[in-house]
Formats: structure tokens, sequence, C-alpha cells
């Protein structure tokens, strides 16, 4: 069975990942403490930064995907509304014409 992943498997992926480049990169990279210490400070507020874009992209994405669909539900809405209009004018057709051959 195949199993999908959604955007919070996404993003907790991409952080795991850039952790462990960060971490493996800090491991393998001879420095002194201090400027492994600058070194690690800047690359988590690079990982912020990125976080954060990422973060205000799938809002953005995702309110124009809400006013898209507000937009769709809303053209559908319309147009049962006149439908719906037609319909009870036709019954209504109906219903005078039934009252009149009742009545006469």
């Amino acid at each position: 069975m195949k199993k999908e992943f959604g955007y919070s498997e996404f993003i907790q992926g991409l952080l795991v990942g850039l952790a462990a480049g960060v971490i493996g990169g800090v491991i393998l990279t001879p420095q002194s403490g201090e400027e492994t210490r600058r070194h690690l400070a800047d690359k988590a507020g690079d990982i912020r930064l990125s976080a954060q874009d990422f973060i205000d992209s799938a809002k953005g994405n995702l309110e124009e995907a809400v006013n898209r669909l507000e937009d769709v539900f809303g053209l559908q809405e319309k147009t049962l509304q006149r439908k719906l209009t037609a319909l009870r004018n036709e019954l209504e057709k109906y219903n005078l014409t039934n009252n009149n051959v009742a009545g006469g």
C-alpha cells in the first residue's frame, strides 16, 4: 500500500535533513570552537529564515487556493440559484394551470 506524504512530513524531512547536514559539516570541518559556534549560529539563522520563507509561501499558496475554491463554489451557487428559480417559476405555472383547471 502506497503512503502519501503531506506538507508536514515534507517540512519534518527538510528540517531533519538540514540538521543532519549542519551537524555533519561541523563534525567534518576542522575549526576552532569559537569559529564552529559562529558557524553554527549563522547556519541556524539561515535555517530559520528558510523555514520562515517556506511557511510564508505555503500560507500564500493556501490562501490563493481557498480564494479560488470560494470563487468556484460561488459561481456554482449562483448557477444553482438560477436553476432553482427557474424550476420554481415552472412549478408556479403548473400550479396556476392546475388551479385554473380545478376552479374552472
